[in-house]
C-alpha cells in the first residue's frame, strides 16, 4: 500500500478565537492530498467543536486526557504520523494558499534536503518578514546561537525523525524547536524557500519581559550543552558573553571580550568539527558586528570606535540602512 503523501501536525490549546482562520487556510490549499492531525491539549474553549466542523475524513482529532504542554502534544501527534512528509502548523497562524504545494514540490525535487521552511510574515503586535538561508551549511552554523530555520513553517521528511529516534524534548523551556534542529544537525539538511508562505501571529504574550528573562536563562543552559560538545572549557561569564553575542540578552561587555570569545569558539571548532568552519566564522563575525552596533545604540561604544575595528565589515552600511528604516517608520 502506498504511503500517504502529507500530514499536518497541528497542536492546539485554547486557539478558538483564531482556529477557523487557521483551518480555513489549510483546507483552501491548492495541494489537497493531506490529513490533519489535530492534537488538543485539554482546551477549555470550543476548539474541538470548531475542529469537528471541518471534513472529518481528513481530520484526525486526538484529545489528551490531561494538559501536559506542547512537547507531549507534538509527540502524541508525531507518533500517529506515517506519511512521506509532515508539515507543522500552529492553531493561531495562517498558511498561504499554495504553501503545501510549493513545499512538497521542493522536497520531491530536492531529495538531499530533509527539512524545508519558508520565509515568515509576522502580524499582530509586530509586523516583519523573517527570512532564512537556503544553504544547509549556513543553517547548521547558525545553530551556534539559535533556532536555524522556522519550525511551525517547515515541512519534514517523516523518516528522518522516525529512523533516528528523534522526538520533541522538554529540556529547555520553550526551546523544543531549537533542540529538535540541534539534534538533527548531524544527519539532516535544512533549507528554505525564499517566499512568504507562513503568517505567524505575534501576541503580547511573546513580548512579556518576564518571559524574555526566563528564555534568556534557557538559552544560557542550552549554550552550556553546545560548549560541552565543542570542548569549550567555560564558566558562567562565557555563557553570558555568548547570550549577549547571540542577541538573547542586551550586550554589556567590551568588544575585546566578544572577540576573544569568538577566537576561542573557532579554535575549539577546528578540533571538534561540530559546525562547518567557514560558515561558523562568518556567522560569528556578523554577530560581532551587530553586537557592536547595539553597543553604539546603547551609548556604550562610539560609532567611530566601532568603525575602526578591523573585523566590522559592512557595519557602516548596516548602521545607515537601519537608521534610514527607523526614520522611514
Amino acid at each position: 500500500m502506498e504511503r500517504p503523501v502529507l500530514s499536518v501536525l497541528l497542536p492546539n490549546y485554547n486557539n478558538a478565537p483564531f482556529l477557523r482562520e487557521c483551518l480555513d487556510s489549510i483546507f483552501a490549499q491548492t495541494f489537497q492530498d493531506f490529513t490533519v492531525y489535530f492534537v488538543d491539549d485539554c482546551s477549555t474553549d470550543d476548539s474541538v467543536e470548531i475542529a469537528r466542523s471541518y471534513p472529518q475524513s481528513r481530520m484526525i482529532i486526538i484529545r489528551k486526557e490531561k494538559n501536559s504542554g506542547i512537547v507531549d502534544t507534538l509527540n502524541l501527534g508525531l507518533d500517529q504520523i506515517h506519511s512521506n512528509y509532515f508539515i507543522r502548523m500552529d492553531g493561531d497562524d495562517i498558511s498561504h494558499i499554495s504553501r503545501f504545494e510549493k513545499l512538497v514540490e521542493f522536497m520531491e525535487s530536492n531529495p538531499a534536503v530533509d527539512i524545508c521552511t519558508s520565509n515568515i510574515q509576522t502580524f499582530g503586535v509586530e509586523e516583519e518578514i523573517i527570512s532564512f538561508s537556503p544553504d544547509p551549511l549556513v543553517n547548521k552554523a547558525n545553530l551556534i546561537f539559535s533556532n536555524t530555520i522556522g519550525h511551525a513553517s517547515s515541512i519534514f521528511r517523516t523518516d528522518v525523525l522516525k529512523k533516528n529516534g528523534i522526538r520533541y524534548q522538554n529540556d529547555f523551556w520553550r526551546m523544543e524547536d531549537y533542540q529538535l534542529f540541534y539534534r538533527l544537525k548531524d544527519f539532516a539538511q535544512f533549507s528554505c524557500l525564499p517566499q512568504v508562505l507562513y503568517y505567524y501571529r505575534r501576541g503580547a504574550y511573546n513580548l512579556n519581559e518576564q518571559i524574555q528573562d526566563r528564555k534568556a536563562d534557557a538559552y544560557r543552559r542550552f549554550y552550556k550543552m553546545i560548549f560541552d560538545e565543542l570542548g569549550f572549557i567555560h564558566n558562567d561569564a562565557d555563557l553570558l558573553l555568548h547570550a549577549e553575542l547571540g542577541g538573547a540578552i542586551a550586550p554589556q561587555s567590551e568588544p575585546v571580550k566578544y572577540q576573544a570569545h569568538i577566537n576561542h569558539l573557532l579554535s575549539c571548532n577546528l578540533v571538534t568539527n561540530v559546525f562547518p568552519h567557514a560558515q561558523l566564522e562568518k556567522k560569528l563575525n556578523e554577530a560581532f558586528s551587530k553586537t557592536c552596533f547595539v553597543l553604539v545604540e546603547l551609548n556604550r561604544l562610539s560609532f567611530m570606535q566601532a568603525f575602526k575595528m578591523r573585523k566590522i565589515k559592512g557595519l557602516f552600511r548596516y548602521y545607515l540602512s537601519t537608521t534610514f528604516r527607523k526614520k522611514s517608520n
